[in-house]
């Protein structure tokens, strides 16, 4: 049994999807109107809306429950309905309301969750650390109903997976192909570029060390941690030895007292690697952006993470027997692309504001 456990602002919309009478039944409920699904969205929401103090700006939990093929004979609604509560129970997720409804839609049996965050005496339900507790007590109701564990994900049936399921599997049969044939970060990019896949590094600003990778894909962005745990970036340098490049390797750019990630990054200058050029594809979409723990969308996590590609990163490394050379003064014939002198140069950089 697989537990995927997400937090969202609408119940209206989570309803709808989890008790679509087209593929789903309700088998158990607590504490709503089951009219029909616009009344057990608004008693949920009217539950949230009266919390005292701050709102809560997702008050939703929305909890799937996927189970192997193998336990399809067991599983009837009640032992489901059982494996639900206990769930829950463990979770935290008592005193409120909620629905389950099994789901027919897929060959593998599986149920949703939708249950309040805000409990029937108007506290929050915490959701601390809740990703490493349902991961935790998936597996040991697993192990104490004497179901099966998933065999990975490539058992999962790609035929079935739709919208943003469908990219992540997609991008993760790609990298997973593509590995055996790559020795550093500059194959592994240029094997996902010819599958219209985007690579981008996720630079700290601060101290100009590397902090994670994602992939893109039709304007869609998953981090390497969301699309498996051995597709982390730490996981997947610790595979190429830690080199961006063959006969290269990662040193931060710390000019003055730090990272350099304010200026505008150019293709200008690459001359260490003549494919860097050919690995970004496109700009992810920050709206189609997955994030995770680890690590989520750069445009939302702050202005100390900055994003690039292969190619602007390979311009920050140095080879490990060759340093390189300052210009020195400002002369005519820099070849940055600010300017002819240090004035134009100064003018693209930020101003530090003074305290």
């Amino acid at each position: 049994m697989m537990g995927d456990l997400k937090k969202r602002a609408n119940f209206a919309r989570v309803v709808n999807y989890v008790n679509n009478p087209k593929k789903a039944r309700l088998i158990d409920s607590k504490d709503v109107r089951l009219d029909n699904n616009a009344t057990i969205a608004r008693s949920m929401q009217g539950q949230a809306d009266d919390k005292p103090g701050r709102k809560l700006k997702n008050p939703v939990y929305h909890i799937s429950l996927d189970f192997a093929h193998e336990d399809t004979h067991k599983l009837t609604d009640a032992l489901m309905v059982e494996i639900a509560r206990e769930y829950m129970q463990r979770m935290g997720i008592v005193n409120t309301q909620y629905i389950v409804s099994r789901h027919t839609d897929r060959e593998h049996q599986h149920l949703h969750i939708v249950a309040n965050r805000v409990d029937n005496d108007g506290n929050t339900i915490s959701a601390s650390n809740d990703r490493v507790r349902n991961v935790k007590i998936c597996k040991a109701l697993t192990r104490e109903y004497g179901l099966h564990f998933s065999k990975g994900k490539m058992n999962v049936k790609r035929d079935r997976l739709r919208g943003k399921d469908k990219m992540k599997y997609q991008i993760y049969d790609a990298i997973k192909a593509a590995l055996p044939h790559c020795n550093c970060w500059s194959d592994l990019c240029d094997r996902l570029a010819k599958q219209g896949i985007g690579v981008h590094f996720k630079l700290d600003r601060r101290n100009g060390n590397i902090v994670g990778v994602s992939f893109t894909k039709n304007e869609i962005s998953f981090s390497g941690s969301r699309i498996d745990r051995s597709m982390s970036f730490y996981k997947l340098d610790g595979l190429f030895g830690s080199r961006i490049a063959e006969g290269m390797e990662w040193q931060p750019h710390m000019p003055d007292k730090g990272f350099d990630g304010w200026t505008s990054p150019t293709m200008q200058g690459i001359a260490t690697d003549s494919r860097a050029a050919d690995t970004f594809i496109g700009q992810p979409s920050s709206a189609g952006a997955e994030t995770d723990s680890n690590g989520g969308n750069p445009a939302e996590s702050g202005f100390n993470i900055v994003q690039v590609t292969i190619g602007t990163l390979m311009e920050l490394c140095v080879q490990p027997h060759q340093a390189k050379v300052s210009s020195g003064g400002g002369g005519g014939g820099n070849e940055s692309g600010w300017g002819e002198n240090d004035n134009e140069k100064n003018k693209h950089k930020p101003r530090k504001m003074r305290r």
